[in-house]
């Protein structure tokens, strides 16, 4: 174990301690991530590497869990750092050059893990609801065995993609921009001033904003593209949230919050659909006709609720632009 793996272990979550032996008493569940690692006082690039840094811990932590398969929010937590981790190299791109070359791993990443996380959320918040309600229906029990397949099969693929080498080689390159010596950007470097980060923000908002425009009209894959940007400016909020204006990040933080769960509530409800397809492929039996209409009704009333929640949501929403739309400090 070299010097780096070391540093990483003392700093890091429970996950990566139990992979070297390193656990500690009473130690166990999902770690969750810890926003409030940036100060004033830091520069762009000290800024950078301890988000970097924060985002490697919380990734690690839960791998094993993950690994294990005992709690799907191991893998979540997974996503979500990762998530962070691509807001990360886009808000301090000119701090941190180096990092450019990595989001075509995390992307890698990112997706190998997404289609477990899709399943998982399919079974437990479509799937299963339906089936207590027809415990005895011979085509939601068929279309089950077929689920359950499926999400082994791609359980399987995510723990390929986190014990393989590309894996590894990721983890050493993340490690390396967070606690190793990286080069700085070159001429004077000064702390990360406030009006930076408010001016960062405004432009995530205006984004979302513009992403978010005839908001009735827009289909699945445009309601996608907003989700995303939803999801970066939250991220964006969470991560710069002590350079902020504390008034500023209370009257945005919640709308966006709020705007993401509807959104990403959405967006399972059209992966659903393709899941039960694919289902239904796999699936031997009786009444699998009739599965596809159960389970069609049950998503359709789900996307009525939140398509619902969502306009009160955006109004909300569109109420903070005169603080941070076109901010500029």
């Amino acid at each position: 174990m070299d010097a780096l793996d070391e540093r990483l272990i003392r700093v890091s979550g429970a996950g990566v301690r139990r992979e070297h032996g390193e656990l500690r008493p009473g130690e166990a569940g999902p770690v969750r991530p810890d926003y409030r690692v940036v100060e004033k006082w830091m520069t762009p690039p000290e800024a950078f590497r301890a988000l970097c840094a924060a985002c490697v811990q919380h990734l690690e932590a839960n791998r094993v869990g993950a690994l294990a398969g005992a709690d799907p929010e191991y893998l979540h937590q997974m996503r979500v750092a990762l998530r962070r981790l691509r807001t990360a190299f886009d808000i301090f791109a000119d701090a941190a050059p180096d990092a450019a070359g990595l989001d075509g791993e995390l992307r890698w990443l990112s997706r190998a893990l997404e289609r477990a996380r899709d399943w998982d959320v399919f079974v437990a918040d479509t799937l299963k609801p339906t089936l207590s309600g027809r415990p005895r229906h011979a085509g939601l029990r068929a279309l089950r065995e077929a689920c359950e397949e499926l999400s082994a099969e791609a359980r399987s693929a995510a723990h390929r993609a986190l014990e393989s080498r590309r894996y590894y080689g990721l983890m050493r390159a993340l490690r390396s921009l967070s606690y190793g010596d990286a080069p700085r950007p070159s001429g004077a470097v000064r702390s990360l001033p406030m009006r930076h980060a408010v001016a960062v923000i405004g432009a995530m908002y205006g984004k979302a904003r513009k992403r978010g425009r005839k908001l009735r009209h827009l289909g699945s894959k445009d309601l996608h593209r907003l989700r995303n940007a939803v999801r970066r400016l939250r991220y964006g909020l969470l991560s710069l949230a002590p350079l902020l204006p504390e008034a500023r990040v209370r009257a945005l933080a919640e709308s966006v919050e709020s705007l993401q769960e509807t959104l990403g509530g959405m967006n399972d409800c059209a992966v659903a659909g393709k899941l039960i397809e694919e289902a239904r492929g796999r699936a031997r039996g009786p009444r699998l006709r009739k599965v596809r209409k159960l389970l069609g009704k049950r998503i359709a009333a789900a996307r009525v609720v939140r398509r619902e929640a969502l306009r009160a949501q955006w109004e909300d929403f569109r109420a903070a632009e005169r603080s941070w739309a076109y901010a500029g400090g």
